[in-house]
């Protein structure tokens, strides 16, 4: 069994303070996989002494070494793609071709894309006889979850170190093996010592303390939405600034002007996002809003996609015991509440080894339901039924989320009219259509920022304006 018994505190692993012992439990057997020692608040204090001495002591590293050393990173973690995939499927569970691909492949390619929207950055602009400066927002705090560890990772860290902020990672509880096999790859790409610290903990005593801390200037969160509510209310006492990207309950409307052929593709198209990572995923597409008339033929298609999935194949396990409980409540609360069980067992059960969940697909789910209103986090779709445009957007509206969807028909201006006005953070038009420099985030309780491009540099910086005299030359800044 592994053992995780350091911390990485600027750049050095050292022994934590903290004392406390978790053991993880490999998702795809339920056998224990790593002992973990948990960093402590005193930890998490040094961690961000370290940052603070980096920051206010204006540390000297350019910013095209900055995204030197990032290029570099995204070569390491590239280079090391089987070793990360590995430890991801060992911590979450991602079945192997999907750990390489889904997970590695897409978090290094979402660092790449971040370092070249940085070279493209006006950090100086003029604004008439002004200049507007971006400069960096000072000490940053990355919290990511466990669905997504790397690529949350790269995300939150290439972002910060982009624009010149010393960052703290917190990883999820469960998913540390992979954080700190990014604090070794981030040595080796030459980012110096003290710009980053990797603490494993737990996130009412290591969380707590980093968001809490009057010495930390950013905090960057992706997780739940309870937990984003507290995170943002202990942080508002010291107005820190936030971004939060939260639950989802993401809806994918198809127009009644679709053909048998569009509308087949459509169906299993949005299934296959709704189960990709074992629908532990927060943009996922778990609502499935049809035509009233094409319902039985969307009852028949979605219980033939459903069926291809196999566990360990296409089809990972959920990430814990607990959590595999939690969706099982779920489906038990779908049948109580009177949907239709079109596919999957009324009363799920663990017959296999590890955590594997049968995918289920209810059908005449209502806006009243729980289970169409409440972000399962599992391979659980809900397929509501529309009677025109203005009933589609009603329904995909109708949650307290707001960060994902999807639109298919087949009039282009239509397609877009209908996305334009769901509420959603992103909305996707006849496909899972993917752009690593596009801004994604939430409305509603989805949360609060952006990530990637530009939008995601932005979280991480603070815009000064400059007043010179007339006549006054601006000199050069070198980067």
């Amino acid at each position: 069994m592994r053992s995780l018994d350091r911390i990485n505190l600027g750049g050095e692993w050292v022994v934590p303070h903290g004392t406390e012992l978790a053991t993880l439990f490999d998702p795809r057997d339920g056998e224990p996989s790593t002992v973990v020692r948990h960093a402590d608040e005193v930890d998490a204090h040094q961690a961000v002494a370290i940052a603070r001495e980096v920051f206010d002591g204006g540390a000297q590293w350019r910013l095209l070494e900055r995204l030197q050393a990032l290029g570099d990173l995204a070569d390491i973690v590239e280079g090391r793609s089987e070793e990360f995939a590995d430890a991801i499927s060992a911590e979450m569970g991602a079945p192997s071709t999907f750990a390489r691909h889904g997970q590695v492949a897409v978090a290094v390619n979402t660092l790449r894309a971040l370092v070249d929207a940085a070279r493209e950055y006006r950090f100086e602009q003029p604004v008439g006889d002004s200049l507007a400066v971006a400069e960096p927002a000072g000490v940053a705090v990355a919290i990511t979850p466990w669905n997504y560890p790397l690529h949350q990772a790269l995300g939150k860290l290439g972002a910060a170190l982009a624009c010149g902020c010393p960052v703290i990672l917190k990883p999820a509880e469960a998913t540390p093996v992979s954080a700190y096999k990014l604090a070794d790859a981030m040595r080796d790409a030459g980012i110096p010592d003290g710009w980053y610290s990797v603490l494993a903990g737990r996130g009412d005593v290591v969380g707590a303390a980093l968001v809490e801390s009057p010495e930390v200037d950013v905090i960057s969160f992706t997780g739940s939405t309870a937990v984003g509510r507290r995170i943002a209310a202990t942080a508002g006492g010291s107005l820190k600034r936030v971004a939060l990207e939260l639950g989802g309950k993401s809806p994918s409307v198809l127009l009644d002007d679709l053909d048998d052929e569009a509308f087949a593709s459509a169906v299993r198209t949005s299934l296959g996002f709704c189960m990709m990572n074992a629908g532990q995923t927060c943009a996922a597409w778990t609502r499935l809003v049809v035509p009233e008339r094409r319902y039985a033929e969307t009852a028949g298609l979605a219980a033939e996609v459903a069926a291809g999935y196999v566990a360990g194949e296409n089809l990972g396990p959920m990430v814990s015991a607990a959590h595999w409980d939690r969706v099982a409540s779920y489906v038990r609360v779908g049948v109580d509440e009177g949907a239709e069980l079109i596919y999957g067992d009324a009363e799920p059960s663990r017959t296999e080894r590890g955590y594997y969940f049968r995918p289920v697909v209810f059908g005449r789910v209502t806006e009243r339901m729980r289970i169409g209103r409440e972000e399962i986090f599992g391979p659980v779709l809900s397929v509501q039924t529309h009677v025109g445009d203005d009933d589609a957007v009603r329904i995909a509206n109708s949650t307290d989320y707001g960060l994902g969807g999807a639109v298919f028909g087949t009039d282009p201006a239509r397609a877009y009219a209908v996305a334009r006005r769901i509420r959603s953070g992103s909305v996707h038009i006849n496909g899972l259509n993917g752009n690593r420099n596009a801004p994604f985030g939430g409305f509603k309780q989805s949360g609060i920022g952006r990530e990637f491009g530009h939008w995601g540099l932005e979280e991480f910086l603070e815009v000064k304006s400059v007043q010179p005299p007339p006549g006054f030359v601006v000199p050069a800044v070198s980067t």
